[in-house]
């Protein structure tokens, strides 16, 4: 059967995409065993190996309520964060079976007029690089190098970069995506999903602007928003980036915000009614659930939300550059300030801190210009007793 592709299927409808996978889990009263043992208890990725057949039906519940797109149970599928149970080296095997379990559900309920797609969950892992370190920016792209391999082998229509909260694990994930695509021979969609926090910006702390701009390079297919916070507070962030994305807008948030027992209130026409105020605006092309929703929530938002087109306008910006806060490069926003100190030519500290691989004392000379509002950094490491690149890598 010839399967329409996800991007011509965007342009025609709004596209559900399944609710939480952890709720459904935790409904099911699982024990030590269901996990493997004790020492896998909490490890909801490893029952793609243990309790197969629970995974897929947990897939069909949310393909029978209506879900056009559902998600591989891979959300903790790097090594990285595996190695917190002692299993990094079943890294590979998890994805590929999760994938293949999402792919033989939704090839179950997928017909010629009513197609399904399978993306593969890649979240944030559990170390964030620009806050709490805990690994190497190389090991990061590797992770999430050998995970899209293997989600690419168990046969994902999708990649989806989720819930992400520091720039930094997003750039390492888009490497290793890429790596896996020059790998394969095979090229495939790239979701990307950030969470805001209630204070307005990423845990990071970069507001949707500079996020949207940080990722534009990656030519995702979509970019949106989930986790963290129920629909009200991501109109404004979603409304923004709806102006200035020239890509599909997603959008799945928690079922509200959570009780202080970790409990979620918002109902399933509750949440509905409050995606098609975002639908109405034409700011979405992707909805669906995350943390607290239900096959209820989703049946509600697609009974909802086929009532309404899918964003069409797409955004756009002028020439703009972006760390934490975006910066436009325009006429209107004049003088732009350039910091010249982190020039191994200009500086002789600057030099002599690259020369001796001190890279974070040098970077503070960089954050210190910054400090003194500098618009743009300028970073020269043209010293001709050094190799450049080896020097730009490491330092940037």
């Amino acid at each position: 059967m010839t399967k329409i592709s996800m991007e011509e299927q965007l342009k025609k409808k709004i596209l559900i995409l399944d609710g939480a996978m952890g709720t459904m889990l935790q409904q099911e009263s699982l024990t030590a065993e269901d996990f493997g043992g004790e020492e896998y208890e909490g490890c909801n990725e490893i029952l793609n190996l243990t309790r197969p057949e629970l995974i897929q039906k947990i897939h069909e519940t949310y393909l029978e309520a209506g879900a056009d797109l559902i998600e591989t149970n891979t959300f903790g599928g790097t090594a990285v964060v595996l190695a917190e149970y002692d299993i990094p080296e079943k890294a590979y095997e998890i994805n590929v079976k999760g994938a293949q379990l999402a792919r033989q559900a939704a090839d179950k309920w997928s017909t010629p007029a009513w197609p399904r797609y399978v993306a593969g969950s890649m979240g944030p892992t559990t170390k964030t690089l620009s806050v709490t370190g805990g690994v190497t920016f190389e090991d990061l792209v590797e992770d999430y190098y050998h995970q899209a391999l293997a989600l690419i082998e168990g046969g994902v229509d999708a990649l989806l970069l989720e819930t992400a909260q520091d720039m930094l694990n997003v750039k390492a994930g888009g490497i290793g995506i890429q790596k896996a695509f020059d790998q394969t021979g095979k090229t495939l969609p790239v979701m990307i999903s950030g969470t805001i926090e209630p204070m307005g910006t990423t845990l990071a702390g970069q507001n949707i602007e500079a996020f949207y701009i940080s990722v534009e390079h990656l030519h995702p297919v979509s970019v949106g928003l989930n986790c963290a916070t129920g629909p009200e507070f991501m109109r404004d962030h979603i409304r923004t980036l709806s102006g200035l994305a020239g890509c599909s807008i997603s959008c799945y948030p928690n079922a509200g915000l959570p009780d202080e027992n970790g409990h979620y209130h918002e109902s399933p026409q509750g949440l509905a009614q409050k995606m098609a105020g975002f639908a109405e605006k034409g700011w979405i092309n992707i909805a669906g659930g995350c943390c607290g929703t239900t096959p209820a929530h989703i049946r509600a938002m697609a009974e909802t939300l086929k009532n309404y087109k899918p964003r069409q306008d797409m955004g756009n910006h002028g020439h703009v550059v972006a760390g934490i806060e975006p910066l436009y490069l325009d006429k209107d926003n004049r003088p732009l300030f350039v910091g010249e100190r982190s020039n191994v030519i200009g500086s002789k500290k600057f030099r002599d801190l690259i020369v001796d691989e001190k890279y974070e004392e040098a970077s503070e000379i960089a954050r210190a210009q910054v400090k003194r509002g500098a618009h743009v950094v300028d970073i020269c490491l043209a010293n001709p007793d050094r190799d450049e690149m080896q020097d730009m890598e490491a330092f940037l």
